[in-house]
């Protein structure tokens, strides 16, 4: 197989180098770039296909050595190597029984319970509205020209149009084009 790859990436490479010679007179032209770029191409396959072949072979020579028993010689581990010894748990029919069970949890109060409760959520009015956060500050998406007219869209959807009546801003795009839709109902 080693062979077969070698043969392989040589021929890819020699390939390579006939249509860079072959790419030289006419590298101006459409066809001389086509050239160029499949020889290169074909040079960097062949590469790869050698260096798949170096491989082959060291994994060859690897099995070969590891049939013969040349391999590195293995070692038994030594004790320093080996984990300590876990110690065996101490059976727990000579343990003291308290010792095992956990102490008991006691009852909350609820009297406790009720101030905690009272203290921690303070009353809203009846009024109050709850807090909405800050909105975010709008951006200009894109501007955008049609028939003599200038539109700016924004990141919360919104659309401002410049038109001779003025300018106009718009909550949607379908307001927008409800607004084009009558303007162009009226005209």
């Amino acid at each position: 197989m080693k062979w077969f790859l070698l043969l392989v990436g040589l021929a890819l490479i020699a390939g390579a180098g006939a249509g860079l010679v072959a790419s030289i007179d006419l590298l101006t032209t459409e066809i001389g770039a086509i050239y160029a770029t499949c020889s290169a191409v074909a040079a960097a396959a062949g590469l790869i296909v050698l260096a798949l072949a170096g491989v082959t072979h060291r994994i060859d020579a690897l099995r070969a050595a590891l049939l013969r028993g040349e391999g590195s010689p293995r070692r038994a581990p030594a004790e320093a190597d080996l984990a300590p010894p876990i110690p065996s748990p101490v059976p727990l029919e000579n343990a003291d029984e308290s010792a095992v069970e956990p102490p008991p949890i006691p009852a909350p109060d609820s009297d406790l319970e009720s101030e905690i409760e009272a203290e921690a959520a303070p009353p809203l009015a009846a009024d109050a509205a709850p807090i909405e956060p800050p909105a975010a500050p709008t951006t200009l998406v894109g501007r955008y020209s049609s028939g003599g007219e200038n539109y700016s869209i924004f990141s919360d959807g919104s659309i401002e149009a410049e038109t001779d009546r003025g300018a106009f801003r718009f909550a949607s795009m379908s307001e927008f084009k409800a607004y084009i839709a009558s303007k162009r109902a009226n005209a």
